[in-house]
């Protein structure tokens, strides 16, 4: 695609949310400044930043006019999106995290994508970026197209086709009535399985462009373990389940509850008793029987097996 047709191409929306990431919104705002698809529209929403991330917003949309800069006070992720997509005017809508950054050619790639195979929402590949390693999975350039319900379904497999918001472009209208759930973590959770099922179709080709950071310090990663997080991932995970059961979209979705909720119970029957963790194990197991017979008893010899073996091998949650 040359410069020109480049120019009077759709217009595309670009979300980013920042919040006290100086030391990575340099890296990130230049990578989508400089992409090859040139018709961008870039809003980034400053979500309260204390730490000069406002202004490296600014001093940006200073030298490059398709740069909107939204500063608020301190609402989450999920407000700073919504108030992305309140003004966003593009035919199709991307979101970046400010942690990370994004390849030359990411938004050519997935714009071709999407409209060479008459599609709704098409999706890249990505690399994992750690502090002394980088990983991809997924490269190997093979095309899948899927259904809305499809798609649905792998995003529950959650193997090829992810939660993430960052790694798709987006036709603006799937967007129409749905907004993040604010004041929560694992928003993308919450909306993904719900914008795909909206789609006719979605194309997804594993050539990896984007490049997520995995830091220490960013809302998906703690050092210390935290059994409410957990169990509202769960909770996630049930949304979409109840929703592929409810619109007849998948009859394995059972096994799929049932192997996330012994992830979690695996990590709270280390946890020694207490009224908080009893109620989430609670919670999760009345979960889990709506899709197949799962009690107390297995859990309590599964307790006494589990301390046994962290007595034994001395194992940390």
């Amino acid at each position: 695609m040359n410069m020109n047709n480049m120019e009077m191409s759709s217009l595309i929306s670009i979300i980013i949310p920042v919040y006290n990431v100086k030391d990575y919104l340099e890296k990130c705002l230049h990578s989508v400044c400089g992409q090859t698809y040139r018709n961008l529209e870039i809003i980034v929403v400053d979500d309260g930043s204390t730490d000069g991330s406002g202004e490296i917003c600014d001093r940006f949309a200073q030298t490059d006019s398709r740069i909107k800069v939204i500063h608020q006070l301190n609402s989450g992720q999920s407000c700073a999106r919504n108030k992305g997509l309140s003004i966003a005017q593009g035919k199709y809508i991307g979101f970046v995290d400010s942690d990370d950054w994004v390849e030359p050619d990411m938004y050519e790639f997935l714009c071709r994508l999407l409209e060479d195979n008459d599609a709704d929402i098409s999706v890249c590949a990505h690399y994992i970026e750690r502090t002394a390693t980088t990983e991809v999975r997924y490269s190997s350039g093979m095309l899948t197209s899927f259904s809305g319900a499809e798609a649905v379904r792998a995003v529950i497999d959650d193997k090829r086709v992810r939660n993430y918001l960052w790694d798709k472009l987006y036709k603006r209208e799937l967007f129409d009535e749905i907004r993040f759930p604010e004041g929560q973590i694992f928003e993308d959770m919450a909306v993904s399985y719900r914008i795909l099922h909206k789609a006719h179709r979605v194309v997804m080709q594993d050539c990896p462009k984007y490049h997520y950071l995995q830091r220490e310090g960013s809302t998906t990663l703690t050092k210390q373990y935290d059994s409410r997080k957990d169990h509202l991932w769960f909770l996630r995970m049930y949304e979409q389940a109840k929703f592929a059961q409810e619109n007849n979209i998948w009859d394995e979705v059972p096994r799929y509850v049932h192997k996330s909720g012994m992830r979690v119970l695996r990590k709270m029957l280390l946890l020694p008793p207490s009224p908080s963790t009893d109620a989430i194990i609670a919670d999760v197991l009345a979960k889990m029987r709506e899709f197949g017979c799962v009690g107390w008893p297995q859990v309590k010899l599964c307790r006494a097996i589990y301390r046994s073996v962290k007595s034994f091998f001395k194992v940390k949650v």
